[in-house]
């Protein structure tokens, strides 16, 4: 898989799977398209959001511009997540680093060919693969897995406080965007989907 090439070795890992019921054309067409954002996508982020949201307010500086849809595709163009490789109809892998555990996320642009390179300490780099594979009687797969590795100690200890924090939220995002992602892939697919 491209997510090995990008991020071999790496501290944590999530991975959430589903089935759907169409052609690994549709659903990888779905992956990219889908609108993520729900109202409890919504939430999480929101509370992810707050201490920041205050920091501005309390310095006078305007709230963050909020994006009407959220898309894969979208997430792939950057500027805070890097397209780090692509197999079109098969698998997509982003990447980003930062200090997630801060409330600014202390973003780290970098261009996609320096990312698997990036060392310098006090960072964590984080990688999403979604992956469509064909699977028995007519199913696809869709694989959505989250790895993070961190560049040195400081920020491994770091890393596993916010972690054990965010967690539960990060696996609810991704069960949230993959269901998403199968709604839209089957109804493309002429499947009913229940309301």
């Amino acid at each position: 898989m491209l997510i090995d090439r990008c991020l071999r070795c790496f501290d944590v890992t999530q991975v959430c799977e589903t089935t759907i019921r169409a052609l690994p054309r549709e659903v990888y067409e779905a992956m990219l398209g889908t609108d993520l954002r729900d109202p409890l996508i919504d939430a999480l982020f929101a509370l992810r959001e707050l201490p920041r949201r205050i920091s501005r307010r309390l310095h006078g500086q305007p709230p963050v511009a909020e994006t009407s849809r959220v898309t894969f595709g979208d997430i792939a163009t950057g500027p805070i997540w890097v397209r780090l490789a692509e197999e079109p109809g098969v698998e997509l892998v982003v990447g980003s680093i930062g200090r997630f555990w801060e409330k600014d996320y202390g973003w780290r642009p970098i261009a996609a060919e320096q990312f698997a390179a990036y060392q310098e300490p006090g960072y964590a780099k984080v990688v999403l693969s979604l992956a469509v594979l064909p699977s028995l009687a007519g199913l696809t797969l869709l694989r959505y897995e989250a790895r993070t590795a961190t560049t040195d100690a400081v920020a491994a200890r770091r890393f596993r406080r916010y972690w054990r924090l965010i967690r539960p939220g990060v696996v609810l995002v991704m069960r949230r965007a993959l269901h998403r992602i199968k709604e839209q892939a089957e109804r493309r697919a002429g499947v009913a989907v229940p309301a």
